[in-house]
């Protein structure tokens, strides 16, 4: 039974604030959408306070809800605090690598003015380096006295200089280091969600925060892999790069990816009944709200996949696998070997069971290879896949200039072409090629082309184009032989056909 209480006042007094302690709090699961990600939180509650989450992002109590299981329906007021977050090591840590930073950076300035000092040295020896004066007033005994001197010093102003450097290289490398461990521990600004549990209150209750910042969510990707272990079956799976940025550190929890855009607190695929939902009002200071929506909740919208558990935390980001599918895959080749010696390869299948991620672009992968990003179109129950050219299977076109001859006859001249099509599949995949030939067209009826033999291949004679179609094995080649004649009259020019 579902009911509703609308802005229902708690007075502070007789509550009590309170610091929020935090008893039994943990992440339970994680819904992760294509623009936002919403965390459950779970807490083990006892008389008295409790915190129930951690936000790095959802800094608005409308981002916020707070549940059980037995749907009671007075479970305290709920209110936000603005705090500072640690990473595993704690306050304590931070507070020991800061010191140690500070410390190392000091020394690091106290090296440096000693290297500046000798640089100093080293410049004012070199303004000196000659001595004035006549041979009345300095000894060629203290001109000599002075150089060694000045020799030595250098010397040893050089060698300290060298010293210097190298001391100087080897602190900053280490303070890189302990700036990358201070980074890893500094406090990161957090909102806290508490809650005040009326006097003998116990039991298990749940948070769901909605993570909307920081390009939080998922961004999908389809992989499209042909000839690996199953010829004829085309690997489609389905991968996304996935951005979760929570504040905790606990044991890996199941991740579920929905495909669709966050539709709000009120879809939710855990929703119980009684569900109650308390926020602070921030527009009436010392006063707390208590409202629950009536009526049935909604599934979370899209298809959802549920990933293996997965140690979430701050800055979680990883690329992931959560569908794969077999599907037979009706492979073709295409070539025009007059325009270009290059095979096009174009895919036909059935639509896959399960939805894709993205339906226009997908990555596809050849023989364990790399083809690059290819087009995804749809044709009523099908799937095409338009790949492009590819490198293992060729073909070659060649006139047979001892087979090509030209008579007149009368007002007429005959022209016989003969060519020949080579095409080879050096592939590991089986498939069909479908070759096209254009023969010479044209409107002039003083022009005529009569085919004299097309090895199999099929003329179609309102485009002026014979098609051959065969199926060549991994390895396999075949050579097809045409020949067709020409014939016009002596006063008609013609172009040169091939």
């Amino acid at each position: 039974m579902h009911f509703r209480l609308d802005r229902v006042a708690w007075m502070v007094s007789g509550l009590g604030l309170f610091m929020p302690s935090g008893l039994g709090q943990t992440v339970d699961h994680v819904d992760v959408f294509r623009d936002a990600v919403v965390v459950t939180w779970k807490a083990e509650v006892r008389a008295g306070e409790c915190l129930l989450a951690r936000s790095f992002h959802a800094s608005e109590d409308v981002d916020v809800m707070v549940f059980d299981d037995a749907g009671v329906s007075e479970r305290g007021a709920v209110a936000s605090a603005r705090s500072d977050w640690y990473p595993s090591g704690g306050e304590a840590e931070w507070n020991a690598l800061d010191s140690e930073w500070k410390e190392a950076q000091w020394d690091l300035e106290m090296k440096g003015a000693q290297a500046q000092l000798v640089e100093d040295d080293l410049a004012l020896l070199r303004a000196n380096r000659k001595v004035g004066g006549t041979s009345e007033a300095m000894l060629v005994e203290d001109l000599s006295e002075v150089a060694h001197w000045m020799h030595e010093e250098t010397k040893d102003l050089l060698y300290r200089r060298i010293e210097l450097m190298a001391e100087i290289k080897s602190m900053e490398e280490e303070m890189a280091r302990l700036e990358e461990r201070r980074q890893a521990a500094k406090p990161v600004p957090v909102w806290e969600w508490s809650v005040e549990m009326p006097t003998g209150s116990e039991g298990t209750l749940w948070t769901q925060v909605a993570e909307r910042g920081a390009g939080m969510g998922w961004s999908p990707a389809d992989v499209l892999e042909l000839g690996g272990a199953s010829p004829g079956q085309l690997n489609w799976s389905q991968r996304a790069l996935v951005f979760i940025d929570v504040p905790a550190e606990n044991a890996p929890v199941p991740v579920r990816l929905h495909d669709a855009r966050y539709a709000g607190l009120d879809a939710r695929p855990d929703a119980r009944p009684d569900l109650l939902m308390a926020t602070y009002d921030k527009r009436a200071a010392g006063e707390y709200s208590v409202s629950s929506d009536a009526g049935t909740s909604a599934i979370f919208p899209g298809v959802s996949w549920e990933m293996e558990e997965l140690a979430v935390g701050p800055g979680w980001k990883k690329n992931v696998r959560y569908a794969v599918q077999d599907i037979p895959a009706d492979v073709r080749f295409f070539s025009v070997p007059k325009q270009s010696p290059v095979v096009n390869m174009r895919l036909a299948l059935p639509r896959p069971p399960a939805p894709v991620a993205e339906m226009d672009r997908a990555a596809l992968i050849l023989s364990g290879r790399p083809a690059g990003k290819v087009w995804v179109t749809e044709r009523g129950d099908s799937l095409l896949i338009d790949a492009g050219a590819v490198r293992s299977w060729t073909v070659n076109r060649a006139r047979e200039a001892a087979l090509c001859s030209k008579s007149i006859l009368g007002n007429r001249i005959k022209h016989h072409r003969a060519y020949t099509i080579t095409a080879s599949n050096r592939s590991g995949v089986s498939g069909e090629l479908v070759l096209e030939e254009p023969l010479p067209v044209s409107r002039n009826a003083e022009i005529e082309v009569v085919p004299e033999s097309l090895d199999g291949g099929i003329l179609d004679e309102a485009q002026g184009i014979v098609r051959w179609k065969f199926v060549l094995a991994p390895g396999e080649s075949r050579t097809l032989r045409f020949a067709y004649d020409l014939s016009h009259s002596r006063d008609v020019a013609i172009p040169d056909w091939d």
